[in-house]
């Protein structure tokens, strides 16, 4: 089991932490990625529904991060991997979920029924499982948990029994290709092309989001063991992926990516929903201590919220921010010292403080309904500078590409050669 501590006396006051640290968010002039624009929206929702939707703060940029399936495969083109658009249909579901948009609803049944029309391995290799992409080369865990996780969900808020069946082919390929270490409960990467385990055991989003979705599965079936596999994916983390003082430790820091920078939050999303269904008290204090302590860490430990506040700012790839000042900001290592702020991290601890909202918290106050304003979409153009250093920017039409890195643009055509 992992370490066990009291739940932090400061937790009454994650909300206020969650309340500033949005004002960060407010400033930010845009992510870095794809797939995380679409992941942080249900961490936002989340504030509204762990807070009893007392709160409408940030409620303009839920609703204004609708986007309609075909305007998701061309904002990624050619076409986005399956795993980028399962985020934008997890986080819709959710959204739908919470402030009952019927829209959101249709776009997520909309991208799982691309990503299993174009996804799913029909040829029964290995039992089927869903491709990470259109290159058709590899089944990666993260897909198929995605998938699995949305499936049962769709089902549960539509009652279409094809998503339960759907659900249940996806649970036999994680089950039938060993995914799941029954022992260590560690989750592996991905699958051979022998339907073995890869034996890569890395990333901690990967057991978040299968938990998530035997959450889901022990919702629509009631069937117990569900939820007992989630619980022990959960300790699987606790086990093998913490320090000797319980804290969460990705496997690739101090040198992870910009994808991994969001790993850790999408894992306590993810153990919040496992936690609220845990009926078990000794169980639910358990699980929520150790939540708890990683808020507790972070606070102390990894926060820059200096006077003055400008040495705590935010670093893009693609200039930055509006306002070049905003904290409290965090780095990737819960355990500190804060080194550097970056989009991902934040969204990271925001998940975090989120997921440790202590149930039945409400918002008062006039600011509970502070909603920025959105500003309209303006198209960009190379004059904005919005490709990554090194690669030229290509225009053609009012339209642009970022060409690949050893590519350079014909301007007079606006094609990358």
């Amino acid at each position: 089991m992992g370490l066990l501590r009291p739940v932090a006396s400061f937790n009454k006051n994650n909300t206020y932490n969650i309340c500033i640290f949005f004002l960060v968010l407010q400033i930010w002039n845009g992510y870095d990625g794809f797939w995380q624009n679409g992941a942080v929206l249900e961490t936002m929702v989340n504030f509204l529904a762990y807070t009893g939707n007392t709160s409408r703060r940030y409620n303009s940029v839920i609703q204004n991060g609708l986007r309609d399936l075909y305007s998701l495969l061309e904002a990624y083109g050619p076409y986005p991997s399956f795993d980028d658009m399962a985020w934008y249909g997890l986080s819709y579901a959710r959204i739908y979920e919470v402030i009952n948009n019927d829209q959101f609803l249709q776009t997520s049944e909309d991208i799982f029924n691309w990503c299993w029309k174009l996804g799913w391995d029909k040829t029964g290799t290995c039992g089927g499982g869903v491709w990470f992409d259109t290159n058709y080369e590899s089944k990666q865990t993260i897909t198929n948990a995605q998938l699995l996780q949305l499936a049962a969900k769709l089902y549960r808020l539509t009652n279409n029994t094809s998503y339960k069946t759907k659900m249940n082919q996806i649970y036999e390929y994680v089950i039938k290709n060993g995914l799941i270490n029954m022992t260590s409960y560690k989750v592996s990467d991905g699958a051979t092309v022998n339907c073995t385990p890869d034996d890569i055991y890395g990333p901690t989003y990967n057991a978040g989001v299968m938990l998530g979705g035997l959450a889901e599965m022990y919702k629509v079936t009631n069937i117990t063991g569900y939820y007992e596999l989630g619980y022990k994916l959960a300790n699987g983390i606790f086990d093998n992926y913490c320090d000797g003082n319980g804290i969460l430790v990705e496997p690739c820091e101090p040198n992870c990516d910009d994808d991994a920078l969001m790993y850790k939050g999408i894992f306590v999303r993810n153990l919040r929903y496992l936690i609220d269904i845990t009926d078990d008290p000794a169980r639910k204090i358990y699980l929520t201590s150790w939540l708890n302590l990683q808020v507790e860490s972070n606070l102390e430990h990894n926060m820059c919220f200096k006077v003055p506040i400008k040495e705590c700012n935010i670093t893009f790839k693609d200039g930055p921010p509006f306002f070049n000042i905003s904290g409290p900001v965090f780095s990737q290592d819960w355990r500190g010292p804060f080194s550097r702020g970056n989009p991902m991290q934040q969204t990271s601890v925001l998940d975090l403080l989120t997921s440790a909202i202590k149930p039945g918290t409400v918002c008062k106050g006039i600011f509970c309904s502070y909603d920025p304003p959105v500003p309209s979409p303006r198209s960009l153009t190379c004059n904005d500078f919005p490709c990554p250093s090194g690669q030229d920017c290509c225009e053609y039409n009012n339209s642009y590409t970022c060409c690949a890195k050893g590519q350079h643009c014909n301007n007079s055509t606006g094609i990358c050669e």
